[in-house]
């Protein structure tokens, strides 16, 4: 482990842990990107399926672009790369993350440390959440925001919103639960314990219904119904009275009650602009109606209707509205071959985690692949309520797990093989030693 690495954990770590400075996620993503690169010079390329996914991902929305909105200046503008085109700077992030080969002890102790920061941030902001007596300097912090729908404060960590909260803390409760299910000693273990239980509960205090699925999904994924019944005692003596008592002091029964109530405001409006988004793929369901146009207002279209439908004048308008839904935003915006393309990824993503998870069973990384999986299913959840695969802090934190996971499983893997081929031509060579021998004992 070099120092350079060192140096860019450390930045991609404050990166990953907030977005409410965009300066500093956007200094840690720049140190990977020059670090990977410059491993990927160094290396070699060694663009592998998912590379090239990303690849052809990227090309095609760059394309999508140049033939609706067509505008340079809005292209590279800040603006558009924080909001609309987030993924024209994220996705090539994963690239670089791909290359990105180190130790899996630093690949874990890293992903430990990011978790212990969230769970110890959820302390004081539950206590925040549920006003209990605390300290001062709690409120420096500046964890909390108070929500007039709720009637509550709500916990936001260091991020701008409360969906991207629930689905880091979301994401962090299923790594832990995940490394959960090693052997360990009790030390270990009650501390695992801690960080899980505290991750959980500042999930709850999100309020992110989403980020509820999400976490069902990948606890699913984790514990299938076959091996509840080992772990139901512990369960019941710890885990379900403390959530159930976070519940009753809290507006979070509330909160998940309103989920299927259709007239419920936030429930109102992303019914609403599902509809929009499927309007818009009905009219161009090939290629969209074009990259950032979305939110456009007073659009032009051009082309077939109900075919190829796109959107090539009107006036930009670039902001943090969506589809609230990431497979219909990206069916809107890219039609059938934008979000084919996306899902790819993903998919290339999934099946390569499962191999190397099989390959390595017997080693530190098949835990890692089995959390990166289960990561990745959380967020292709909270997927089905926000824009989670074509936006910011969430989608970077489980490229940052799926990347490392991928990269440094890679390496092992070509290790433990080199090994092998070593051991057998070793094996051969003595052999062939006692071949030559022969005869003169013989004699």
């Amino acid at each position: 482990m070099s120092p350079v690495d060192i140096i860019v954990a450390l930045a991609w770590l404050a990166g990953i842990l907030g977005n409410r400075n965009v300066w500093i996620p956007a200094v840690g993503m720049a140190t990977v990107i020059l670090r990977g690169l410059t491993l990927r010079l160094v290396n070699g390329l060694d663009l592998r399926k998912i590379e090239w996914a990303i690849v052809l991902f990227l090309g095609y929305w760059l394309l999508n672009y140049s033939w609706s909105t067509a505008n340079l200046q809005n292209l590279y503008s800040f603006d558009f790369l924080r909001h609309d085109g987030a993924l024209l700077v994220t996705y090539p992030l994963f690239l670089m993350l791909l290359g990105w080969r180190l130790k899996p002890k630093l690949v874990r102790g890293f992903w430990v440390l990011f978790v212990t920061v969230l769970a110890l941030l959820a302390i004081p902001g539950v206590i925040l959440s549920l006003n209990l007596p605390h300290p001062l300097f709690f409120e420096d912090l500046d964890l909390i925001g108070y929500d007039y729908t709720i009637g509550q404060n709500m916990f936001f960590g260091w991020y701008e919103a409360h969906n991207t909260s629930g689905g880091v803390y979301a994401i962090a409760a299923i790594f832990a639960l995940a490394l959960l299910q090693e052997p360990s000693r009790w030390k270990r273990k009650m501390f695992l314990w801690f960080l899980f239980l505290a991750c959980t509960i500042g999930l709850l205090f999100t309020y992110s219904r989403g980020a509820y699925l999400g976490f069902m999904a990948g606890a699913l994924l984790i514990l299938p119904v076959r091996k509840l019944g080992k772990l139901m005692k512990i369960a019941l003596l710890a885990v379900v009275p403390t959530v159930a008592l976070v519940m009753m002091t809290s507006r979070v029964l509330d909160r998940i009650d309103t989920i299927t109530d259709p007239t419920y405001h936030t429930n109102a409006y992303r019914l609403e602009v599902w509809g929009y988004a499927i309007d818009a793929f009905e009219v161009s369901p090939l290629v969209g109606i074009g990259f950032g146009r979305f939110n456009d207002r007073m659009v032009q279209f051009k082309g077939i209707k109900h075919l190829v439908w796109v959107g090539v004048n009107g006036d930009i308008v670039n902001n943090d509205a969506h589809a609230h839904n990431s497979y219909l935003h990206f069916l809107a915006e890219g039609g059938i071959i934008g979000l084919a393309l996306g899902l790819y990824i993903w998919w290339c993503a999934w099946t390569e985690l499962s191999l190397l998870a099989h390959r390595l069973r017997k080693t530190d990384m098949y835990t890692l692949c089995f959390a990166a999986k289960a990561c990745l299913a959380v967020v292709l959840m909270t997927a089905m309520t926000e824009h989670m695969l074509g936006r910011g802090s969430v989608i970077l934190v489980v490229m940052g797990i799926i990347g490392t996971t991928l990269a440094t499983g890679r390496s092992e893997w070509a290790r433990i093989k080199h090994a092998a081929l070593q051991a057998q031509a070793s094996e051969r060579s003595l052999r062939q030693n006692e071949d030559r021998r022969l005869p003169v004992a013989a004699g």
